[in-house]
């Protein structure tokens, strides 16, 4: 809109301006961030350029990257461009506000393993990768003998600042988990994916509420007790569909279907009695023998 065109339609909402000082509330808008850019032609006109995020919405995504395991060099690019989509005074307003506690010193392949994954999956084609761990030096220590492994990838997931590869290796009906900062070298392999129901069927919500961790166990039905102050805690670890019963003394119990594992004995336990493990006994005893070990060594 011209200058003319803007004068009149804010006499039309009761705001009555100038040309002088229609300017200078311009050049105010501008000077606090909110960005109004304006080109000349037989007039003088203005327009508010589009952007695809807003202010909030680069900060949250900053801060993913932050947490991210990519390098510093990685998370400063993907940054500066995400801030590049603001305006200058709003892009230097995020850039001295995001703190990052991270000290890792990243991995600079995740974003084209994430991509070669991604490649696959849309092909319907297998992955082969060199999978390593750390030795006391902070070393890579390839396992398998520096093998490269073979899988079917099923989806990427991302948990606890962490991506994971959730794949069936040939041969395998269980889904296994790696962390794709710890593979190298991702490739997609001219084979197919060996046929599997979960490729398609795969419910991401339903594993979600399913796995305590990425570092998973068999899945069973269990049923747990728990105090009332945990309430938000179990609805937010397992799904706000729970059909939970109200038990005597402000005590309720819920049954599940989770992946027993370490980590879920671990989140037991730091509810320091909070949540039990009513049944199956199996699950009980397991949990009372991994608590009995953990004395033991102390």
């Amino acid at each position: 809109m011209n200058t003319d065109e803007i004068i009149e339609k804010l006499a039309e909402k009761g705001i009555a301006d100038s040309r002088k000082v229609l300017a200078a509330d311009i050049a105010l808008l501008n000077e606090y961030g909110y960005e109004v850019m304006s080109f000349k032609k037989k007039y003088h006109y203005y327009y508010v350029a589009n952007r695809p995020f807003d202010t909030a919405e680069i900060v949250l995504l900053s801060d993913v990257i932050k947490a991210s395991k990519l390098s510093p060099t990685q998370k400063k690019q993907l940054i500066d461009r995400l801030s590049g989509t603001l305006g200058l005074y709003q892009a230097e307003i995020i850039s001295n506000n995001i703190v990052s506690f991270g000290r890792s010193r990243g991995n600079s392949s995740i974003i084209y393993s994430v991509d070669s994954i991604e490649r696959a999956i849309n092909d319907n084609k297998q992955v082969s990768f060199l999978y390593f761990d750390y030795d006391e030096n902070h070393k890579k220590v390839y396992r398998k003998n520096g093998e490269r492994y073979l899988a079917n990838p099923i989806i990427m997931v991302w948990d606890r600042d962490n991506y994971y590869l959730l794949c069936f290796n040939n041969g395998h009906d269980n889904i296994v988990t790696y962390r794709l900062d710890k593979m190298e070298d991702v490739k997609v392999e001219l084979t197919e994916r060996q046929p599997h129901n979960e490729y398609e069927l795969f419910n991401t919500e339903e594993y979600r509420k399913q796995v305590v961790s990425m570092f998973g166990g068999e899945l069973q039905r269990i049923t747990l007790t728990f105090t009332r102050d945990i309430l938000s805690d179990m609805f937010d670890k397992f799904g706000s569909d729970l059909k939970i019963n109200k038990k005597m003394d402000d005590t309720y119990s819920v049954t599940v279907n989770v992946q027993v594992s370490k980590p879920l004995f671990v989140w037991i336990i730091g509810t320091q009695g909070k949540v039990k493990i009513k049944s199956p006994c199996k699950v009980l005893e397991q949990f009372n023998d991994f608590v009995a070990k953990i004395k033991e060594n102390y």
